[in-house]
């Protein structure tokens, strides 16, 4: 059906990027994927403010809210990182796309999410899976297309983690998006829309016992302060080697001043040293949390839910 639809409207001449995607919901996800999960496109943002670009389809969980953007139609919308199941990129033929696709799915992947506690585990960064109607032909060729990565804060990040080639009947992912085994991560013939549909339904479930405050997003500063304090639990005397809670938050270097200098001014903290160590010049910033109704609160909550 998926076929048939693309080769009419290409023998029509009147095939578009968004008739791929139209087609791609309308006789396949939409049809298969339960009532909880909803379908569109636009972009996504973390609570960092930091934005992927236009998306061709994002898949919901609709348990987490998501903006319409002013002068857009209804399915173009501003949706949270942590609220996204996967994001996709289809196109007519994937091979001649690659490029672009791999351009998006950094932007994607450039997104972080900072879910407060989940029984999941769903994956820290957003899944990305490339579609194409025509592409590659073999599955040896998948296979080395979703291991080309890019360094992403001095770790190797992959671009993809599934690709499927519709006219071939060929699917592959990444297993290790998750922490229990699976059983295959390739699929052939009939089976390789299975395949997707299996990936998909492991990223929701991912999902289902997630949390997350999303107040955070109107004060992302907060969902630091909280992450701060689970460090101490609750003993506000104790200094704290911020860079080191740094690299584990993966705060780059931009994030990290604006947040420090918003807990300042807020008085939430205070910085004990500020450092340069010799050893690669690396300037240590050592905080200690003042003790307020403000921190108690947060060291609460994530007590509660990490």
């Amino acid at each position: 059906m998926l076929m048939a639809a693309y080769e009419s409207n290409n023998l029509a001449s009147t095939y578009t990027m968004g008739k791929e995607r139209e087609t791609f919901i309308n006789l396949f996800l939409s049809n298969v994927l339960p009532r909880q999960f909803r379908f569109g496109s636009g972009e996504i943002t973390d609570i960092g403010g930091n934005l992927s670009g236009q998306v061709d389809i994002v898949i919901e969980y609709s348990i987490f809210p998501s903006l319409q953007l002013p002068g857009a139609g209804l399915e173009t919308r501003l949706y949270l990182a942590e609220g996204v199941a996967a994001a996709f990129e289809v196109k007519s033929n994937l091979a001649e796309k690659w490029e672009d696709v791999k351009k998006a799915a950094q932007k994607i992947k450039r997104l972080k999410r900072r879910f407060g506690g989940s029984m999941g585990l769903p994956p820290p960064f957003i899944p990305v899976i490339a579609v194409g109607y025509t592409g590659w032909s073999t599955m040896n060729t998948l296979k080395g297309k979703i291991e080309e990565g890019f360094e992403l804060e001095g770790i190797e990040e992959k671009y993809v983690d599934g690709i499927l080639i519709i006219d071939k009947g060929l699917f592959v992912w990444r297993q290790n998006m998750f922490s229990i085994p699976q059983i295959s991560h390739a699929f052939e013939g009939p089976q390789a829309l299975w395949g997707l549909i299996s990936a998909l339904h492991l990223l929701a479930k991912s999902l289902q016992s997630s949390s997350l405050d999303i107040a955070f997003y109107g004060s992302p500063e907060l969902a630091i302060l909280g992450g701060l304090c689970s460090w101490v639990n609750g003993d506000f005397t104790e200094e704290i080697n911020f860079n080191n809670f740094a690299r584990r938050a993966h705060l780059d270097k931009q994030e990290q001043e604006r947040i420090i200098s918003i807990l300042q001014e807020k008085g939430l903290i205070q910085i004990v040293s500020n450092e340069i160590q010799t050893e690669g010049e690396e300037r240590i910033l050592k905080i200690k949390i003042i003790e307020n109704d403000e921190t108690k609160g947060a060291s609460q909550y994530f007590s509660a839910i990490v």
